[in-house]
């Protein structure tokens, strides 16, 4: 699941004109924190965090 979510992100963010370092960092989640999500699955408050910065459910985010 967790290199297919950080793909998820970095799609929206893309949409978006913002980098996965950027929205890390804006969301308050970190500025390398999304990337390591290719090895660790997040905490569902912190994802919550990044998909209300995106604007999305985080619900399209879960399996």
């Amino acid at each position: 699941m967790s290199q297919e979510l950080v793909e998820s992100i970095r799609a929206i963010g893309k949409l978006q004109n913002k980098t996965l370092r950027e929205i890390g960092l804006e969301s308050g989640v970190g500025e390398n924190a999304i990337y390591r999500w290719n090895k660790n699955e997040p905490r569902l408050s912190t994802l919550k965090k990044v998909a209300d910065y995106l604007g999305v459910d985080y619900k399209i985010f879960l399996p």
